[in-house]
């Protein structure tokens, strides 16, 4: 996958800022000026991030303001990008198709979004967390919020190949996270939880999730070049742009992705689509008859449709959990920002190949849809944001408040490390917590430093608890419990939460690094009393051996555990484990139990010399920091789930 630490400070610098100006006067009506503005974007944005194609689409209320192709969709057969015949794979921006089949299934009377959603599924959601606490029940009003409270989970989201994609049904109950917090105490980003909604719709319409979308919401807006199959028809196939890594200075094409969980991220459309699937959000529930330009369009006027009646779709598009009340956060379904004062809602999708950026304006009708047939489009799309609003919807408001620093002797109240609310807890993929943190420092000048993904971002008060970075107005929030930073709060679906230290990266890495060495330097002591005529003294044979033996299990496991990282998919970059079942991470997981079993045998071992007075007080001695030194790789390995 990609590194998923790099967005840590990124995502935070592209938050949220301040104040209005029309943006009619200075020309979003003039395809000219879009054209100029949007060709000296992208020629920078190609060439100096090795990507192959990418295309916009602006749209107005009344239809498609502007659109363009750059770049190619296929170098090798030197086929351009042109909006509205050009298809990809937009990740995420899938799911507003699942939270437009939730409301219209509400709006119906069908489904409730206060109901436990155990009402409507075939098995049963557990009511407890991890931490064996009694919960309230999760909702349609979580799920649709991110709220729900889920761990999340990479593993198994996307598959190597066809054969092995499960009936949605069956995906949800093997891949059951668990609860790790209360239902809409935190926000954390779940793709599950966006399949087990599309899998409710599915319970309550009576049909497959992708049959109900289809005949319900892309055939009324005549989205005819879009589709949630997975074996596309030849007419649609060979549309479908490459998408693109870059590597050892060439560009490596990839192959069709195969989505398991296909409600949160397996959709294929086109440019001209997603603008239908726009317009009818900018009026709120509606599209209203609409004519094209591009090869792909229709050779008539669609007639207009609605999705939604005005109440619902206002509804939907309307804040429904904020961490913050001065942060941006979620409506159902649609992640909210704020840019020079103007509220933008929408969706940012990412494949291992694709990224996608579908923001619109609600209040001023305008949006846009850009999309990369690679993923270096994840950082570019929000840069292409920042300008077009920059350059369209500047702020009106020149007053800024001075972030000022934190009151001293407080220091040690933020000062951490932090993870974030969208991670894994109880399975083997806690091993990504380690190059996942966000570290939080103070400077001389008691200026917040918040570090990650080898960036620092610099922040300052601006309100009780509300922050701002020092040279840009991205704010953060963090939440308290007696005087000490425990939550920092984000816009949008996303959190961190502080780490006990024994959680930490530096403790579990110092830990393990520590114990290794020390078995290191006492397995080089045993080979060198191998060489002696006389040895000191008469040795202990078999403690010796259960150490000898842990020794070895112990960098077995290491050497399977490259492996296991190392094997990638030839086209996508990613380890294999992460696209289909694996022997080797069976093997691994086995050899950490027999470490675990090792560990508790070697402890008896170690009790009972000392209580025997086994030995020279030496290897006594000796032996117990051997033993302390396999019980601190036991931590390591239960604090990581690789047991």
């Amino acid at each position: 996958m990609k590194k998923i630490c790099a967005p840590v400070v990124f995502l935070i610098l592209l938050m949220v800022l301040a104040g209005p100006a029309s943006a009619q006067s200075i020309g979003i009506q003039d395809p000219a000026a879009l054209e100029a503005f949007f060709d000296g974007v992208f020629s920078v944005q190609l060439a100096h991030n090795k990507v192959p194609g990418a295309e916009i689409v602006v749209v107005s209320e009344d239809g498609i303001l502007f659109a363009k192709g750059y770049g190619f969709a296929d170098l090798e057969e030197r086929i351009p990008m042109i909006p509205g015949t050009t298809l990809y794979r937009p990740g995420s921006v899938s799911k507003i198709l699942v939270w437009l089949a939730v409301m219209q299934l509400v709006e119906q009377g069908r489904l409730d979004l206060y109901v436990d959603v155990n009402t409507y599924l075939d098995f049963t959601l557990p009511q407890r967390t991890t931490a064996n606490r009694d919960v309230p029940p999760i909702t349609l009003h979580h799920l649709l919020t991110h709220s729900a409270g889920f761990e999340d989970e990479v593993m198994g989201i996307m598959v190597s190949r066809p054969e092995l994609l499960k009936p949605l049904g069956q995906y949800v109950r093997d891949h059951l996270p668990a609860r790790v917090f209360v239902p809409g105490s935190v926000m954390a980003y779940s793709n599950y939880g966006t399949a087990l909604a599309a899998y409710i719709v599915e319970l309550v319409s009576g049909q497959p999730f992708a049959q109900y979308v289809q005949e319900n919401i892309l055939e009324p807006l005549g989205m005819t070049s879009t589709t949630f199959a997975q074996e596309l028809p030849p007419s649609l196939a060979q549309r479908v742009s490459k998408g693109y890594r870059y590597a050892q200075g060439r560009f490596i094409p990839g192959e069709f992705e195969y989505v398991q969980n296909y409600p949160a991220g397996g959709l294929t459309t086109s440019g001209f689509d997603l603008a239908r699937l726009m317009l009818a959000l900018l009026n709120f529930g509606e599209l209203p008859p609409t004519g094209e330009e591009g090869e792909a369009a229709a050779d008539q006027e669609a007639a207009s449709a609605r999705l939604l009646a005005e109440e619902t779709a206002r509804t939907m598009q309307s804040r429904q959990f904020s961490a913050h009340p001065q942060l941006p956060g979620m409506t159902y379904g649609l992640m909210e920002w704020e840019y020079n004062g103007y509220r933008i809602l929408g969706h940012v999708g990412d494949t291992f190949l694709f990224s996608t950026g579908f923001y619109f304006l609600p209040e001023e009708k305008v949006g846009l849809i850009v999309a990369y047939n690679s993923p270096a489009g994840s950082e570019l799309r929000s840069e292409l944001l920042k300008g077009f609003m920059d350059r369209y919807f500047p702020s009106a408001d020149t007053e800024r408040t001075e972030p000022r620093p934190i009151t001293p002797g407080t220091e040690a109240n933020y000062r951490g490390y932090y993870f974030s609310s969208r991670a894994n807890y109880t399975g083997v993929e806690s091993l990504l917590r380690l190059v996942q943190t966000l570290r939080v420092d103070v400077d001389s000048e008691g200026y917040l430093l918040l570090q990650g993904g080898g960036e620092v971002a610099r922040f300052g008060e601006i309100a009780p608890g509300l922050f701002q970075a020092l040279d840009h107005d991205a704010k953060i929030a963090f939440s308290f419990q007696e005087g000490k930073a425990v939550r920092i709060l984000l816009p949008g679906p996303a959190a961190w939460l502080r780490v006990l230290w024994f959680h930490s990266p530096r403790f579990l890495l110092g830990l393990l690094g520590g114990a290794v060495l020390f078995m290191l330097l006492t397995l080089i002591g045993w080979i060198k009393g191998l060489f002696r005529t006389r040895p000191r003294h008469k040795p202990l044979f078999w403690p010796k051996a259960l150490a000898v033996l842990f020794i070895l299990l112990l960098f077995t496991t290491a050497v399977v555990g490259v492996e296991l990282l190392t094997t990638v998919h030839p086209a996508f970059n990613v380890p294999l484990v992460v696209l289909e079942p694996s022997s080797t991470l069976k093997a691994l997981l086995i050899l950490s139990k027999i470490l675990m079993g090792l560990s508790s045998l070697i402890l008896v071992t170690a009790i009972y010399l000392l209580a025997a007075r086994k030995g020279t007080l030496g290897q006594r001695i000796h032996y117990a920091f051997f033993t302390l030194s396999v019980l601190g790789v036991t931590v390591v390995l239960w604090q990581l789930n690789l047991w």
